[in-house]
């Protein structure tokens, strides 16, 4: 791209990321770009089925960012296209703990690209892999299991099933996974795909099927279904729809017979998961279950030396110390923190010590404490969390499944929000004010004394203010 098109580039996709498409931002924009041609201007994706989904998701917020930002292009197209991005900028959504060493990793013919976050014909990143990725107490049987698949793929812990918080690493270890083996095993057929690829590239050949078109159901199932090595993340999204899990299903069955190794991640165990059918909730546990926890104290301040030896900051111990003793959920908003102070000290040009690093991240978390949220999005991050609809939520069925996810709702709105108990029962579907306020008291009161009901909302705390 030229210098115009990336400065255009970096406006537009700001916008994209604050939508409500925040998923297949993050899946597709690190292949996306514009290009300019007078007064015509084309949304580069990265194939045909991304075309579709990126063009049916943000066409009309394209259309009015041109409208008010750039108004001198009179077209708006959405094309395939490649387009190269600078690697020296840091994702921290998407970059490993500590930079890589130079892995290459072999190619794996597939029958299609797939839809990831990742270029490449398997999916996968050469930089996620063992090397790189830190190892502690809190990660500790999750490495070792993963190791051993990678190692002897399909002849034990099959299905590999990993579940941890947001930002702690298991999307790492699921590819270090793959990548391992791509290496070692070049003769195996290694896929990767996120559940929101697998069930939009479902959708794409269900439509097309119906239509005619080239991609269709049988060309799916043969991609997914003859693979050596299948690994599919965040699978939870497959958790709520039902022709997405029958499909998954009937793959998961095909490859399991046939003793093909299957990883799977997921944000929570799959014991935890609602609207999941028990034959589906029973293949996924039916191998082994591990989780990832949080990091303890030395791990944090671990991964703050190493990412700082990586990167040859100029930063002392006790100010990695201040940034590990006040960031404790995940390693991204570690990391994150790690950034913002080396960023400011370099700004300033000063070496960031205890003092300067304390005062930093106390504007940090003040900030971020301010950060507003709208009722939508706190709605939004809880159907996608227990993967209900929202009319559902709003609606007046009172099934356990329904139930929990209402409470919870009820209770993140006010708690986020302030939102006066009266307006809550409007937003949810005109409920009683003293609704609202039942529900509120009982999330508080499971909050004392049910672990997984903290779990949950952390989890989706994360979610809403990640978006």
């Amino acid at each position: 791209m030229t210098e115009q098109e990336k400065t255009l580039w970096i406006k537009l996709s700001s916008e994209l990321e604050l939508s409500g498409n925040n998923s297949v931002y993050k899946i597709y924009s690190p292949r996306m770009g514009v290009k300019v041609d007078g007064g015509e201007l084309a949304i580069l994706c990265p194939d045909g089925h991304s075309l579709s989904v990126i063009e049916k998701a943000f066409r009309k917020l394209v259309e009015a960012f041109v409208e008010k930002s750039a108004p001198e292009y009179k077209k708006v197209d959405f094309v395939v296209g490649k387009v190269e991005h600078k690697e020296k900028s840091v994702d921290l959504n998407t970059t490993p703990l500590f930079a890589p060493p130079q892995v290459k990793t072999a190619s794996v013919p597939v029958s299609r690209g797939d839809a990831s976050t990742n270029g490449g014909g398997n999916g996968l990143s050469a930089r996620y892999v063992f090397e790189n990725y830190l190892m502690g107490s809190n990660n500790q049987l999750a490495y070792a299991v993963a190791k051993a698949v990678a190692e002897s793929p399909g002849e034990s812990y099959n299905p590999l099933f990993i579940h941890s918080g947001i930002g702690l690493g298991k999307t790492h270890l699921m590819q270090a996974i793959g990548n391992k083996i791509v290496a070692e095993k070049p003769h195996l057929k290694v896929i990767y795909s996120t559940g929101e690829a697998f069930m939009n590239e479902l959708v794409e050949a269900i439509q097309t099927s119906k239509g005619r078109g080239q991609y269709t159901v049988n060309k799916f199932r043969a991609k997914f279904r003859t693979a050596d090595v299948l690994l599919i993340d965040d699978v939870q999204v497959v958790a709520g729809r039902e022709s997405t899990q029958e499909e998954f299903f009937h793959t998961f069955n095909t490859l399991y017979m046939a003793q093909k190794q299957i990883v799977l991640t997921s944000d929570r165990p799959p014991k935890d998961f609602v609207n999941l059918e028990e034959r589906v909730r029973s293949r996924f546990g039916s191998g082994m279950i591990v989780d990832i926890k949080p990091p303890d104290l030395d791990m944090r301040i671990a991964i703050l030396r190493n990412r700082r030896d990586e990167a040859k900051d100029s930063i002392q111990n006790d100010a990695l110390d201040v940034i590990a003793l006040t960031i404790s959920s995940n390693i991204r908003e570690l990391l994150a923190s790690y950034m913002q102070v080396v960023t400011d000290a370099k700004s300033k040009g000063v070496e960031p010590d205890k003092k300067f690093t304390a005062e930093t991240l106390g504007q940090r978390v003040v900030n971020e404490g301010r950060k507003p949220v709208n009722l939508q999005q706190i709605l939004r991050s809880v159907c996608n969390y227990y993967s209900v609809k929202a009319d559902d939520i709003k609606g007046h069925k009172r099934t356990r499944e329904l139930v929990i996810p209402r409470h919870i709702a009820m209770y993140l709105i006010y708690d986020l929000t302030k939102t006066p108990y009266m307006s809550i029962g409007d937003f949810l579907g005109g409920r009683d004010h003293t609704t609202i306020l039942h529900g509120v008291r009982k999330v508080e009161e499971e909050l004392k004394e049910v672990a997984k009901t903290k779990q949950d909302i952390t989890n989706i705390m994360q979610s809403v203010y990640a978006k």
